[in-house]
């Protein structure tokens, strides 16, 4: 004995079986009295094949939109830029890996530049004993490009050479900021007037 249940839905796929031939009978009327055609097999593989081109599409359009999205904020591009300022700005006879640090922060042309010149740096530092402190007085995003970001720099300076007592020096700087291999690095730095 089937329950009730059974027995509605047995009826209810009776009755669509029943919708769709009245449906496939309208429609064989339709074609036989010439108020409507069917597709044809070539039309019908077009609009399979534009449809599925329009997808495609869509689906390209939405990646390259995610892939331009950047992966760094403007506050990061700041902040990385600010760090690798202040660590360029200071000096410290004491450590012998300044220059190496300098480095690892750097790309492009920035890294080209200073890697000519950080045995003479790191020498020029060691010989004047010098020491000093750099201060980040302020930095601001001017543009960017995606992932690569020009910042603005205020900062200070002191340093002391030896038995010379160093003051205070104010700089201007624009850097340039770049990933590279998943690390935001130096990649220009300009002293401005």
């Amino acid at each position: 004995m089937a329950s009730r249940a059974d027995q509605a839905v047995r009826r209810w796929r009776i009755a669509r079986a029943a919708r769709d031939r009245a449906r496939d009978d309208l429609t064989d009327a339709e074609v036989s009295a010439g108020v409507t055609q069917r597709l044809s097999i070539s039309a019908r593989t077009v609009l399979a094949v534009t449809a599925v081109l329009v997808l495609v599409g869509a689906g390209v359009v939405v990646w390259q939109a995610v892939e331009r999205t950047p992966a760094y904020s403007d506050q990061q591009l700041v902040d990385a830029a600010s760090e690798r300022v202040e660590l360029l700005l200071t000096a410290d006879a004491g450590d012998d890996g300044r220059a190496r640090a300098i480095l690892a922060g750097a790309t492009g042309e920035f890294y080209d530049s200073f890697a000519q010149s950080a045995e003479a740096y790191t020498r020029f530092v060691e010989e004047q004993g010098s020491t000093g402190d750099a201060r980040i007085d302020g930095a601001a995003l001017a543009s960017r490009d995606g992932d690569r970001g020009v910042v603005l720099i205020a900062a200070r300076m002191s340093v002391n050479a030896g038995a010379v007592e160093g003051r205070n020096r104010q700089l201007r700087l624009r850097v340039v900021t770049e990933p590279e291999d998943g690390v935001l690095k130096l990649s220009g730095v300009t002293f401005l007037p």
